[in-house]
């Protein structure tokens, strides 16, 4: 049996705002405790080093190297570590033909949802 299926959702961004504005913007922006300094992308409202429940916003470079890569019919994925954050962040591949260890953040291409991810030889031009 094959069934079509719409769904229209909303995701509620409120203490997160901030996270998604600069995600639409290609930019990297990751929650830091201020109680153990333990800084995560994407962003949890709760320390998962501390438990804490302050958190500060700092901006991150963007960059990421890619741990474990998937790829699809549907495109290319990777589990990524991004320079300056703790733990591990799912990400779209904007150029899966490219098998380089290294990106950089940028904004989601014809608006869609996620972390995208520009995959870029290591001594390229990070600016």
């Amino acid at each position: 049996m094959k069934y079509r299926l719409t769904l229209d959702y909303t995701v509620p961004e409120g203490t997160l705002a901030p996270y998604f504005d600069a995600l639409r913007d290609g930019r990297a922006l990751a929650a830091q405790c201020t109680s153990c300094a333990a800084t995560s992308f994407p962003p949890r409202p709760i320390c998962g080093a501390c438990g804490g429940r302050e958190m500060a916003w700092r901006a991150l470079t963007g960059r990421a190297r890619v741990v474990r890569r998937t790829d699809t019919e549907n495109g290319a994925f990777a589990l990524a570590r991004f320079d300056g954050a703790d733990g591990l962040a799912t990400v779209a591949l904007v150029n899966p033909a490219r098998r380089h260890a290294t990106g950089r953040l940028v904004a989601p291409p014809d608006e869609r949802p996620g972390l995208w991810l520009y995959l870029e030889n290591e001594d390229d031009d990070h600016a």
